[in-house]
């Protein structure tokens, strides 16, 4: 059984992500349970994994959507065969509340998002050695799927992260401090209706998570960097972008 969680405020994009569930996961004994309107994220999830009776949980946003429909639930169940946790993209060495900011060689992962110029869409590329990554410390919150055991273990802190920011690095953060192996899986391209905001209400919470496991942080002296990005003009020009890799994959496969 899969359980799918996912948190919205608006009953279009929930209405649309549960039906994108039910088309990926299709035979698959499956649950989608949506959480309309949470006071947080954290609180929201909470609540779907109390809700919930799968053995594998699927934590996600409602404004993603998989760009490889016919290869998507194998992948999903081979990586949770090994693994306790998977996310697509993510770091080995956190150093911040931004899992991105340690960079090369720590980032892993691809993520398609919608792009702010006159083409469409674009694909933020970290490292893509394999179809996933191990040795993972965190990653990020639009599509988290851990095992039943792990939430058994671990959950969301609702009291300190009570909005919607940084409450997926403290929680990923927390599954690889109890000692569970988390994956960055590089094989299910998506697309993001989304490119984040680092704004003000992310900020108090990034200090937040700093006070409750600064001690934790690796230690790095920062220095500039930049992830490729990959403009795109359709949904089939990201999707060939990010299975690019996959002719480097096969003593991985």
């Amino acid at each position: 059984m899969i359980s799918v969680i996912s948190c919205s405020i608006d009953p279009v994009k929930a209405a649309s992500i549960e039906r994108h569930y039910h088309e990926l996961l299709a035979d698959e004994p499956h649950e989608f349970i949506g959480v309309m309107t949470p006071r947080s994220l954290a609180e929201g999830y909470n609540a779907g994994i109390d809700a919930s009776c799968g053995e594998i949980v699927i934590l996600s946003h409602d404004d993603i959507e998989f760009l490889d429909q016919a290869n998507w639930l194998p992948r999903l169940k081979a990586h949770m065969a090994k693994y306790d946790m998977i996310g697509l993209a993510g770091t080995t060495k956190l150093v911040s509340p931004a899992w991105a900011q340690a960079g090369p060689p720590y980032t892993f992962g691809q993520v398609g998002e919608t792009n702010d110029s006159k083409l469409p869409f674009r694909v933020l590329l970290c490292a893509v050695p394999a179809p996933a990554v191990v040795g993972i410390q965190a990653v990020d919150g639009l599509f988290m799927t851990a095992r039943r055991q792990v939430l058994d273990r671990v959950r969301f802190d609702a009291q300190t992260f009570n909005g919607f920011h940084v409450y997926d690095i403290d929680f990923s953060f927390s599954v690889f401090l109890e000692g569970f192996h988390i994956a960055v899986a590089t094989d299910l391209p998506v697309l993001h209706y989304s490119q984040g905001d680092f704004n003000q209400e992310w900020r108090r919470h990034a200090q937040s998570f700093r006070k409750k496991r600064g001690d934790y942080l690796s230690k790095f002296r920062h220095r500039p960097f930049q992830h490729a990005v990959v403009c795109a003009r359709t949904k089939d020009e990201l999707l060939e972008i990010m299975n690019g890799p996959r002719r480097q994959w096969c003593p991985y496969e």
